[in-house]
Formats: structure tokens, C-alpha cells, sequence
């Protein structure tokens, strides 16, 4: 078991502030309506005055503070495994099924906690307040003619408190479904919350990849990582934020094997390691046959010199990132990846060979390559479009000249994290683009609508959950009868954690 930090000192703090002045007015408004005597009427009517003043000012500080820290996002509405979150709470959490949803810093609420939280925000609360407004100052409103009797304010807002004291009721219920029966008040109290092992490493997963993508480091206009320690920088700032007291090498081992294709070559050119992902890459089963083969043996003559080239260049002393090269594959198949690499020295300091990581970009590279084949038939080829519709790596898109998207496959959903296309086809291109992203990408828009073709490098993306991440995108004009009627392309994920860099071992990292 583990244990991650999930909320923060304010989050903490309002939220007990919170239940502490919604219990009080409850036991000071019972008191007005004459349930029991404990202050006197008149002391009652005062505190519950004052803990009402004390209650809207939270709101409205902890609202300021939602805004401009992000959480609201927090409580965005989805309906994604909501209907299995329910089934959990009726059935599953009887016959110790496992959680449907798991809870990072990023994503703290399931999809139920979510829509009751929104109830509660732009229903419960704004009828308690406004109606304690009326009830607070009902001979001015009277005066002024905006009400005449305060017998349908008084049941409003006695409704609105049943509804309040429901809410906490069936809040603290919930509380002790978590990981143990008091972890989740505890996690609200201390800021730690108690996981398996499993739920933390994919806590830590969630939030270096967004570490990673929102802090933007090293990632060029080639999707290419330029500062060196990126990731390790990154992994570390997010184990301290998270505060997981577990292996770090070994969740490091994880998250990289899981993705990156890693390779070791001496000196002379020969392979001495290779991990599971490099062999998968390359179609291959036995480890055994590749390490002591050359690196020149999964080739064609072209890919030969080229990786010659780019090995010479890295036992010279350089770094390499991202430089794209063609791959043979063991069942013939010919495949495309980048190759990011260093040199590593020997114990007296002197380069021994080099390392460092592949990552597979087969889909990007054949979609390029119907892409041209479609520019040079003069847009009647078929072929790109067909293989865009079925891709499951890649996102195809097309938007008609008014800038309003028609047709997206189901990768592009997907990658914008979307439930259907239906959200997408017929909004315009502006859907989830800062006001700087909007500008830079209309005009593109406008040049492709002339008749360029433009290959992009790396683009931002806001996606529906409000994560941010990035892909290499691609505009082509879309013609009929000769005539540029918009615009069609193809967006390859780039925000992954493909991205991230191999340890390098004692020579640096790429």
C-alpha cells in the first residue's frame, strides 16, 4: 500500500470549513423553527446570520480560487463509466468488485461524484443562499415590492437545507467506500490518500503525463526532446508533489519499458542489449539473435549508410534526437521509427559505444506517403481518405470552408477524448483552442483553403476533459469539381509517454 498526496492545503481547508458551517446552520436554523432551545431564539437568529455571511464569502473565495488554480475542471460532468459507477455502488461494492474508475490528483471524482457535485453547486447552493437572502432581509424586499410573503421563502429554504443535509449524509456514507473505510476521511484531513500499489503507480503515471505536457519542456516543432534530464526532472517533480514513498526505479523501469524501445551497441557497431519493446518494434522473439548481430542488419541499402552515419556520429561525441530511420522487420515488413541516442564511456572515461531509445512512427509515415500519393493524382485517389476512416493510430479529420468540421474517424474522438463524433462534426475548428493556438492555426487554415498543403510539426490540443496534449498534424485542401470546397488531414498522438527519455546510463540522457 501506498500513500499519495492528492489534495492540497486550501482544498483541505475549505472543505472542512465547509461542513463545519453547514452543521452549525443546521443546528442553529432547527433552533429558529422552534425544534429544540439551546442558544434562545434571538442568539440563534444571530449566529445563524453571521455562519450565513461566513458561508457566502467561502463560496465565493473557494470559487476564485477553482478558477484560477484549474480545479473546476475538477467537476466538469461526464458520463464516461457512469452507469458502471452506479452499478458498483448498488452491487459491486457488496461483492468487493474492483473500483471502475481510479482517482489521481488530476481526476479526483468519479463520474457520479461529478454530477452530484454539479447539482449541488448550481442547484442546491444558489437556492439556500438566495432564499437565506430573502428570508435575511425580507422587510427591505418587501418595502421594495420584490416579495409580499416570507411563507414560500421559509419552505424554500427549509427545502434547500433537507437537501444540503442529504448531501453531507450521503457524503460521508460514500467516504468509507475507499481503499479502507476511513482512508478518504483521513486522505481529507491529512492530504495523503491510502492506495494499493497499483492505484498509485497509475496516480503517478497520470500525473507526469501531464507534468510532462504541460510544463511543454523539450518538446521542438519536430516533436523531438532538446533539454537533456527532461523526464528525469519531470518524474522527480512529480514523486515529490505526490509524495510516493515507493521503488522510483522500478515504476521509472515501468513506465519506459512499457513504451520505448531501448537498445545498447558497442563501439564496433554490434547490439549488446535490446528490450522487450525494441524486439516487438522489430517482429522479433529471440533476444538471443539480435544481441551480437551489427546494427547494419535490419537495413535496407539506403537505411545502412544512413544509421552508419548516425552511429559514427554518436561514437564521435554527439547527441542524437529524433532522427527519423527505416527498419526491416523480422517477417520482411519494412517499418519507421525515431532514434533519439548518446555515447556511454568506460570506466577511464573513453566512449565505449552509445544507447538510447526508438519510437515507432509506421503510422505517421504511411499516411504521409498516401498523402502524396493523393497530391499527385490530383486529389482523385481514394486511398488516403479509406485508410484514414479505418486507422486506429491515426486521427483523420475534414472541414468544409466555413471552418465547420464534417467528418472525424473515430481515432480523432478518441485522441480528443470524446464519447462520439457527434460532439465534434459540425462545430467549428475553434473547439478547444486558446485564443493564441486560434489565430496561428486560421491562418494555415487560410493558406490550405489557397491550396498549399502543410505538414506541421507539433500542435496543442485542449481536450474534452480539459487535459492538454499534442500532435503532429497535417492540412491538405479538399477539392471538388476542381474547386477547393476545405480542408482534410491527419493528427498523430504525440503526447504519450513515447515521448519521455531513456535513462541514459552514466553518460547523460538524451
Amino acid at each position: 500500500m501506498k500513500r499519495v498526496l492528492i489534495y492540497k492545503r486550501y482544498e483541505r481547508f475549505w472543505h472542512w470549513t465547509q461542513a463545519a458551517l453547514i452543521l452549525l446552520l443546521a443546528l442553529t436554523g432547527f433552533e429558529v423553527h422552534g425544534v429544540y432551545h439551546l442558544f434562545g431564539y434571538e442568539q440563534a437568529v444571530l449566529f445563524h446570520r453571521n455562519l450565513a455571511w461566513a458561508f457566502i464569502i467561502l463560496i465565493v473565495f473557494t470559487q476564485f480560487w477553482n478558477l484560477t488554480t484549474g480545479e473546476w475542471r475538477q467537476y466538469v460532468p461526464s458520463t464516461k463509466l457512469l452507469k458502471a459507477q452506479i452499478e458498483y455502488y448498488i452491487t459491486g461494492i457488496f461483492s468487493h468488485a474492483p473500483h471502475p474508475t481510479r482517482k489521481t490528483v488530476y481526476n479526483k471524482f468519479n463520474p457520479l461524484q461529478r454530477l452530484t457535485y454539479l447539482g449541488l453547486r448550481i442547484l442546491i447552493l444558489p437556492v439556500v443562499v438566495l432564499s437565506g437572502l430573502l428570508y435575511m432581509y425580507y422587510v427591505y424586499f418587501v418595502s421594495n415590492g420584490v416579495v409580499h410573503d416570507l411563507g414560500p421563502i421559509a419552505y424554500v429554504h427549509v427545502a434547500g437545507a433537507f437537501l444540503l443535509l442529504g448531501f453531507v449524509i450521503g457524503h460521508v456514507y460514500l467516504t468509507t467506500t475507499g481503499h479502507k473505510p476511513l482512508s478518504a476521511i483521513k486522505a481529507m484531513l491529512t492530504g495523503w490518500e491510502e492506495m494499493s500499489d497499483e492505484d498509485a503507480e497509475i496516480a503517478l503515471e497520470e500525473n507526469l503525463k501531464v507534468a510532462l505536457v504541460e510544463s511543454r519542456k523539450g518538446i521542438s516543432g519536430k516533436g523531438t526532446i532538446e533539454k537533456e534530464g527532461m523526464f528525469e526532472q519531470a518524474f522527480e517533480d512529480v514523486v515529490e508533489k505526490l509524495g510516493i514513498s515507493t521503488e522510483s526505479t522500478r515504476l521509472r523501469e515501468k513506465l519506459l519499458n512499457s513504451n520505448v524501445g531501448y537498445f545498447r551497441i558497442n563501439k564496433d557497431g554490434f547490439y549488446e542489449e535490446v528490450n522487450d519493446v525494441w524486439l516487438s518494434l522489430y517482429k522479433c522473439v529471440d533476444k538471443k539473435k539480435v544481441v551480437g548481430s551489427h546494427v547494419t542488419f535490419d537495413r535496407t541499402s539506403e537505411g545502412k549508410e544512413k544509421i552508419m552515419l548516425l552511429v559514427n556520429e554518436v561514437l564521435s561525441g554527439k547527441t542524437i534526437s529524433g532522427e527519423r530511420v527505416e527498419r526491416v522487420c523480422k517477417d520482411g515488413t519494412i517499418g519507421y521509427h525515431t532514434v533519439s541516442a548518446a555515447p556511454y564511456k568506460d570506466e577511464n572515461g573513453n566512449i565505449a559505444g552509445l544507447e538510447g531509445f526508438i519510437i515507432d512512427i509506421t503510422p505517421q509515415v504511411e499516411a504521409e506517403k498516401a498523402l502524396e500519393r493523393k497530391i499527385a493524382s490530383g486529389h482523385k485517389s481514394d486511398e488516403f481518405y479509406n485508410m484514414m476512416k479505418s486507422s486506429k493510430e491515426v486521427g483523420y479529420y475534414r472541414i468544409g470552408k466555413d471552418g465547420f468540421y464534417q467528418d472525424v474517424n473515430d481515432t480523432y474522438v478518441k485522441l480528443y477524448k470524446y464519447d462520439s463524433k457527434d460532439e465534434i462534426i459540425g462545430k467549428h475548428y475553434s473547439l478547444s483552442r486558446t485564443k493564441e493556438d486560434f489565430e496561428a492555426l486560421k491562418k494555415s487554415f487560410e493558406r490550405v483553403l489557397k491550396g498549399e498543403t502543410i505538414p506541421f510539426g507539433i500542435t496543442r490540443r485542449y481536450c474534452e476533459d480539459g487535459s492538454i496534449g499534442y500532435h503532429h498534424i497535417t492540412m491538405t485542401p479538399v477539392f471538388a469539381d476542381n474547386k477547393i470546397v476545405g480542408v482534410e488531414g491527419f493528427i498523430v498522438d504525440k503526447t504519450d509517454r513515447k515521448l519521455a527519455e531513456k535513462e541514459l546510463k552514466e553518460s547523460g540522457q538524451v
